[in-house]
């Protein structure tokens, strides 16, 4: 038994000293064992890491600088007794993000599962992620890492993932928007995630700081609700926070009416009025002002700075980030951990029309995770409803053309009338009496019907004059 005991005394003495960052997992993800030189490129001592367990998921920006323990998760395949590769990624003291080559090794346990993970990570930080590194062969967990760590300010992360070209600039803007602090409008369509960019702006570069925030939802707002609620909220901010400039949050403002505008309106042209507005709405402001549905000094005021979100629809190609971070926020609810998707899932969900936008999507990948059997979520997996949305976008439904009763009406009697003229063979006095109506009568119909002209030829009636008839 002494040997034994000197021979594990041994291995946690070599491990200790490796100047390679490793750890060791127990088979419920907890941290047991972490060396110095890990320690040190975390910049986190011993004492944060151990006992802390680590669910397979990209953490948002609200740990601040320190990176939370699941950066260190090994894949959910390692703990099925498969030993992979990956990356963990760190952010130096200057702020750049650094990269290292991770070999997670299982340990052998009783079954076919281990009882745990050796993570071993390279010795330099050879592998500095950048942006002209190819994206091709990354995992999406590994992309949502990068991501994060690049963007692990202040901010949330969370719905502002992607790496689209229309994302970028969102978050270009959401920095604007912090480091300026302008009255900011989101636009987007519902589900585009206008409210949570809002949120993000306000909790800003310092999230534990942030100012007082009034959100409103402006669809269930009059005048009177409007102005009491506001000035109860700027009267609290003084009497707590005299130096403080809160922040008004406007859901929907395209929904305010006309009464309650005029009360908001009368808020900034008070001098002392110091607030700063976040504003969501469907609709540009000032393109319902040009439309007399919205004031437009209101517009000008509000409207220092507009971020205008893309729809799901178009950013297909951020479909499959999303997706994982959905997935990975299934993980953080414990339990069963799952890596990720089959191919044939991500290419049913980008083809998908997606009219919930990010909330339809959301409900859709965690509905499949509860389902899954496996490490990865299965075509099988999906919900009936993604089966039921193909098939109707397979088979639309015809949209009925709308009855509009005059022209039925009309071209009845342009029917009575044609049988009429025939019947008569052509003589217009004949057809208006089996009709029942005034030959002049009849005259007036046929112009107004814009049945065809008629021309008059001679006929050998009583009376000896001109007929008219059809040619």
């Amino acid at each position: 038994m002494a040997r034994t005991r000197t021979a594990a005394h041994q291995f946690v003495k070599l491990i200790e000293g490796s100047a390679s960052p490793l750890y060791l997992l127990d088979a419920q993800r907890c941290i047991t064992f972490c060396n110095a030189a890990l320690c040190q490129w975390f910049r986190l001592s011993a004492e944060q890491l151990l006992g802390q367990r680590c669910d397979y998921l990209v953490p948002s920006g609200s740990s601040g600088d320190r990176p939370a323990p699941s950066w260190l998760c090994p894949p959910p395949e390692a703990f099925q007794g498969s030993r992979c590769s990956g990356k963990i990624f760190a952010r130096s003291e200057h702020g750049e993000v650094l990269c290292r080559r991770a070999e997670f090794l299982p340990l052998s346990g009783s079954g076919s599962e281990a009882c745990g993970v050796l993570v071993i990570l390279s010795h330099d930080d050879s592998e500095a992620s950048g942006p002209e590194d190819s994206r091709r062969d990354a995992s999406l967990h590994e992309l949502l890492q990068k991501l994060a760590a690049e963007l692990r300010s202040p901010y949330r992360l969370e719905r502002l993932v992607g790496d689209s070209v229309m994302m970028g600039r969102v978050r270009e803007q959401v920095r604007m928007a912090i480091a300026s602090r302008a009255n900011t409008v989101i636009l987007g369509p519902h589900g585009s995630g206008r409210e949570q960019v809002a949120r993000t702006i306000h909790s800003g570069f310092h999230c534990e700081r942030a100012e007082p925030l009034l959100p409103l939802s402006c669809g269930v707002l009059d005048g009177e609700l409007l102005q009491t609620t506001v000035i109860a909220f700027m009267r609290r901010c003084a009497d707590l926070q005299p130096a403080i400039v809160p922040t008004i949050l406007l859901l929907d403002i395209d929904q305010l009416d006309i009464e309650a505008q005029a009360e908001l309106l009368a808020f900034f042209r008070i001098p002392t009025f110091r607030a700063r507005t976040l504003v969501t709405a469907r609709e540009p402001l000032l393109d319902l002002a040009a439309e007399k549905r919205f004031s437009r000094e209101l517009a000008c005021r509000l409207c220092t700075l507009v971020i205008q979100m893309p729809s799901l629809a178009e950013r297909r190609e951020d479909i499959p980030l999303l997706a994982q971070q959905f997935l990975e926020e299934h993980n953080a609810r414990g339990g069963a951990q799952l890596s990720g998707f089959e191919p044939d899932v991500l290419d049913e969900l980008a083809s998908l029309p997606w009219a919930g936008d990010l909330d339809e999507l959301a409900e859709v990948v965690q509905a499949a995770c509860a389902r899954a059997g496996g490490l990865r979520v299965a075509l099988s997996d999906l919900p009936e409803r993604v089966r039921q949305v193909k098939l109707q976008a397979a088979h639309p439904r015809r949209e009925e053309e709308p009855i509009v009763l005059e022209e039925v009406l009309a071209e009845v009697e342009r029917d009575l009338i044609r049988k009429a003229l025939a019947q008569a063979g052509g003589n217009k006095s004949q057809a208006a009496r089996l009709l029942g109506l005034q030959r002049a009568r009849l005259l007036r119909r046929l112009t107004q019907l814009g049945l065809e002209e008629q021309r008059l030829v001679w006929r050998p009636v009583e009376s000896d004059e001109f007929e008219e008839t059809e040619p």
